[in-house]
């Protein structure tokens, strides 16, 4: 994985909702913990102000705590089990993000709109008196701040912002609106007008979030310094891919289809940390390999590395494991690109066990100069009894046994029709446009939704 990262789901083991799946209760969890400064509200002893008030109110204290919460998410915390699955923190942190960044700026038009409603005068005197108030300039430039680092999320890549500077000016941007937007929301919020026992759970979540942020910048590269690993080399894997190659720390260990955050500057400390997944098996430790394409300044300038140097192994993260398909028939793993590290660290660990199973590698890139490990796959395919890889190519290869354009309905029936199995179970590890429309392919071919389990390559 590279410039982006991870990633997946865990065995199904409550009872209480068991049709929603593990993701689905992630969501209901996070659903939760974002009431619970509303419910705190309700319990104030104020009078009614009006149903648009209400819902207001309710939006923006939803808004407020979502805001906050999208600091742990991005931690790389893994001692708490709602923030130990890395993957769907990010997909959560993404996407709820964009929601929120849209909400946060219409903030104001919402607050001034029923002046409008009285008359446009009316309006626009609110908006006067909301700009020249000593007590709103902390909103304001809240307001400013989050406008500015929203858009430069969006087009990022547009603008084309080195990783490393993104990151840096990413994290410090939004603690600076976190302390404004605390600042105004404790000083002009209706509830914390009130009662000091919102505005305190307010600046304690503050304090919490720049906590999250503190540890994953401040603490923890102290005990990765004390702990590095060693570059052992970097080889071309395909036309576009690297193979790097590096000794884990001693101690470490990880499942297959795991991943982690790499750091290769001279310290822990810094924005120079990239996520990649393994490739390779828990066997070959404690050597390492990772499959990374060239996409990004960092990734594109790898072999620039020196072997005998230190990397930082952070990690690991993720939670694909093969345990969730125990109870399938066979497994299909499907890879898009880069995705084909940690779908190669599943199949060696599905080889190893020799599992009699049949399975299936669907292997897709626009290029066939793209495709990498072809010897250590077709080795693969030499020692387990039931497995074949199907490669699929944007571009024509004029090569019978390579499935040309995407990896669609036709190709996921094409290869799993024929294996003769009731129940399938799914790995997908690629683009985000990829893994909708492999899901979906997998879903109207009869693949449980349940039993897909996926990474994306994107952080």
């Amino acid at each position: 994985m590279s410039d982006h990262p991870s990633l997946a789901l865990a065995q199904a083991k409550q009872r209480f909702v068991p049709s929603l799946g593990v993701r689905g209760r992630r969501s209901v969890a996070y659903l939760l913990v974002l009431l619970l400064p509303f419910a705190l509200t309700q319990t104030l002893d104020m009078d009614a102000r009006g149903g648009y008030v209400a819902v207001l109110g309710l939006l923006n204290t939803l808004a407020m705590m979502a805001f906050f919460v999208q600091f742990p998410l991005a931690g790389r915390i893994r001692s708490l089990p709602f923030l130990a699955n890395i993957d769907w923190n990010m997909e959560k942190h993404k996407s709820v993000g964009k929601w929120l960044g849209a909400f946060l700026l219409l903030h104001p038009v919402m607050v001034l709109a029923p002046r409008f409603g009285v008359s446009v005068s009316d309006g626009v005197a609110s908006v006067v008196d909301t700009l020249s108030a000593p007590q709103m300039l902390t909103g304001v430039l809240a307001w400013v701040l989050m406008a500015a680092w929203v858009l430069v999320s969006i087009y990022k890549n547009r603008l084309r912002i080195g990783y490393e500077t993104w990151r840096l000016t990413h994290i410090l941007g939004f603690v600076g609106v976190a302390v404004l937007a605390t600042l105004h929301i404790t000083s002009v919020g209706r509830y914390s007008q009130f009662d000091p026992v919102v505005n305190g759970m307010w600046w304690a979540l503050c304090a919490l979030s720049i906590a999250s942020v503190t540890y994953n910048v401040l603490v923890k590269p102290v005990s990765l310094d004390r702990r590095p690993g060693r570059l052992i080399g970097v080889e071309k894997a395909s036309d576009s891919d690297w193979q790097l190659r590096i000794e884990a720390p001693a101690g470490f260990s990880f499942e297959p289809g795991q991943f982690v955050w790499l750091s290769s500057g001279k310290s822990a400390f810094g924005p120079d940390q990239h996520p990649f997944s393994i490739a390779s098996c828990t066997s070959e430790l404690p050597e390492m390999r990772f499959l990374v394409r060239a996409l990004g300044d960092y990734t594109s300038r790898l072999d620039t590395l020196t072997p005998g140097q230190p990397v930082f192994v952070d990690g690991p993260y993720g939670s694909l494991s093969l345990g969730d398909t125990a109870h399938c028939d066979g497994i299909v793993l499907v890879a898009g690109g880069a995705g084909i590290g940690p779908m190669l660290s599943l199949l060696l660990a599905l080889a190893r066990r020799k599992d009699p199973r049949p399975v299936r590698l669907i292997y897709g890139n626009g290029r066939i100069e793209q495709t990498a490990q072809q010897a250590e796959i077709a080795d693969i395919e030499a020692r387990m009894p039931d497995f074949r890889q199907h490669l699929v190519c944007l571009r024509s290869t004029g090569r019978p046994d390579v499935h040309e354009g995407v990896i669609d309905r036709r190709c996921v029936e094409g290869v799993l029709k024929g294996a003769g199995v009731r129940r399938w179970g799914a790995y997908l590890c690629g683009p985000e446009a990829m893994i909708e429309s492999v899901r979906s392919s997998l879903v109207q071919t009869g693949v449980d939704a349940a039993d897909i389990h996926y990474e994306q390559l994107a952080f």
